[in-house]
């Protein structure tokens, strides 16, 4: 590719690193130049008068001073001009350098005998050799140079009686053409190298470019569902609900209920799929920031324990839990939601032996840590594990063996608390997963928390429940789920839709449901606020919520409201508004 042919800004850039690099190389030649200069004129100069090549001389230490300068000046601000006009200075003052070492050699070879005049001869083809070695980055100003120091001398060679001037002259001119096809020769590979380079450095910057945009989008789907997902939520939510409600409604056969019963199985696979992946998509969008807090390890593996002995007790699986008496400092849902993964996983893929949960100390550090017996992991596998959707042996998708995500958000949320999380495994033996988190020294904390907390009875008859939710089905079909439960139950779309009920003054409310986002008041927890003030300061209230977001978790933990999150499945909305009632009422 020819100069003309290349874009201005990929000239202009290759010009500066041909600069850059012949000024880093020349400034010892420039030096050791005239040094040689003056060495020929002390070895020979008392044969010819001073007349002859002192002006030569002198013109040669003048550029010589030049070209120092420029090269000082170059090195401490390059920017203060342009690379064409350094190039342009440089091979100018080397120009006249040259001519002035031509003008004393050749002055000087007038007055001496061949021996002396072979040795200036040969001491100045050296001379021209060595500036030809700076020619790699920028030959202009040494082709310059060599031009203009030994073309006068070839010439007076040329001119001069004798044979052997005659041939040493030709052998002087086809020196300087070699020396000049060879600068050219390697300026071309020099060119070639940095125009590689600045490929190199295109490409790595374009596809740079490209990884920011396809993060960028990510992040930006990532946002999107993040943002979506309390309008996402509800309608799942009204279908759960009403679902339960259709069946007892329903005269079906055999296969019919075979059939519904399916149905069913699909829908809790939905609901599952949709909160996991909106789960997902807050970890990726960095949405969620975690809260961290002093957490007594028991508060939290006993109420896990009881929550998954049915499941193991399904199965003939032994279900064990080491007790533990340390203290960690992390996040309790983000870590709840860990364990509850792993846990699913072990009792999943355990078709016989044990599941154990428990802790370690390590130094500073404790490992709590799931073990099983189940079918193991191929060595092969268990970076692929926590991918989105990988699941071993399940290559046709049965949902019924799980999603696919529940390792992939334990990954993403493990992360997120800077806790590494490791995995030991060994096919057909066994797997067992540690998360460690950073040990904490106990604070107050009040006795006997959830662990030895009693069980409530899920019995509603007789329970009187205000409801309070923006969204039309979801609320119908709570309303009509609760008063099929038994209970007696005021709803509407905001709080004064309630207020303005007789039936909410007529008895105490047992409990309050609330949508933290309620269409007409904005605010649910400010709802709350202001139905306390009508209804009784120590009634309770459950919020319920499609809004996943670190704000309204914050407030909601505020203001001490237990929170689920929507969509919530029929047996754990009953189980969280059974758990707000008083202990021991009817």
């Amino acid at each position: 590719m020819t100069e003309e042919s290349q874009p201005t800004v990929v000239i202009d850039a290759l010009l500066r690193e041909q600069i850059k690099a012949f000024f880093a190389e020349t400034q010892t030649q420039n030096v050791v130049g005239i040094v040689v200069l003056a060495f020929i004129i002390w070895i020979s100069g008392h044969a010819a008068p001073l007349w002859s090549w002192l002006p030569g001389f002198l013109v040669a230490c003048l550029m010589t001073l030049i070209r120092g300068i420029l090269i000082i000046q170059y090195q401490r601000t390059p920017e203060r001009r342009t690379a064409r006009q350094w190039g342009s200075g440089q091979t100018l003052c080397t120009a006249l350098n040259g001519l002035a070492w031509g003008h004393v050699t050749s002055s000087l070879c007038s007055y001496l005998l061949p021996y002396n005049q072979l040795l200036i001869l040969t001491i100045s083809a050296i001379s021209a050799s060595a500036a030809a070695t700076e020619a790699f980055a920028y030959f202009r100003p040494s082709l310059a140079y060599i031009a203009g120091s030994q073309l006068p001398l070839a010439l007076w060679f040329l001119f001069s009686s004798g044979e052997d001037h005659l041939t040493l002259g030709v052998l002087l001119i086809i020196f300087v053409m070699v020396l000049a096809w060879q600068m050219v020769h390697r300026n071309v590979a020099f060119n070639e190298a940095i125009e590689l380079r600045f490929k190199n450095e295109r490409l790595v910057h374009q596809l740079a470019n490209q990884t920011r945009i396809t993060e960028e989008a990510g992040l930006a789907k990532s946002r999107f569902l993040a943002a979506a997902s309390h309008d996402l939520r509800q309608p799942v939510q009204a279908v759960n609900l009403f679902f339960e409600l259709l069946r007892p409604e329903m005269q079906l056969t055999d296969k019919g209920d075979a059939y519904f019963g399916k149905v069913k199985q699909a829908l809790r696979t939905v609901s599952e799929m949709l909160a996991t992946l909106l789960d997902v998509s807050r970890l990726d969008a960095s949405t969620i920031k975690p809260d961290i807090q002093v957490l007594a390890v028991n508060d939290l593996l006993f109420p896990l324990m009881r929550e998954f002995a049915p499941l193991a007790e399904r199965k003939g699986l032994r279900w064990r839990m080491v007790p533990c008496a340390l203290h960690v400092a992390t996040d309790p849902v983000l870590l709840e939601r860990i364990l509850r993964n792993l846990i699913s996983n072990a009792l999943r893929y355990t078709p016989s032996g044990k599941v154990l949960l428990g802790c370690r100390r390590r130094g500073s550090r404790v490992l709590i840590q799931v073990w099983d017996t189940g079918i193991g992991i191929d060595e092969a596998f268990q970076r692929k594990v926590f991918d989105e959707f990988f699941q071993i042996g399940n290559l046709h998708r049965d949902h019924e063996q799980g999603l696919g995500l529940g390792l992939s958000i334990v990954e993403r949320a493990a992360r997120l608390l800077e806790s590494p999380l490791s995995l030991t495994s060994e096919l057909g033996k066994g797997s067992g997963f540690s998360l460690s988190l950073p040990l904490a020294s106990p604070l107050s904390i009040a006795d006997g928390g959830r662990a030895s907390a009693p069980a409530q009875p899920y019995d509603m008859t007789g329970r009187r429940i205000v409801l309070v939710d923006g969204e039309e089905m979801v609320r119908s079909g709570m309303h009509t789920l609760l008063e099929k439960w038994g209970a007696t139950v005021i709803s509407g779309a905001s709080v004064e839709a309630v207020l303005a009920s007789e039936a909410c003054q007529a008895a105490p409310v047992d409990v309050l449901v609330v949508d933290v986002n309620i269409a007409a008041d904005g605010d649910g927890l400010a709802g709350v606020a202001r139905l306390r003030v009508q209804l009784g300061a120590g009634v309770p209230a459950l919020i319920i919520s499609g809004d996943t977001s670190d704000a309204t978790r914050a407030l909601v933990k505020a203001s001490g409201c237990p929170m689920l999150l929507k969509p919530v499945r029929p047996w754990k909305l009953r189980q969280g508004i059974c758990a707000q009632f008083p202990k021991g009422g009817a």
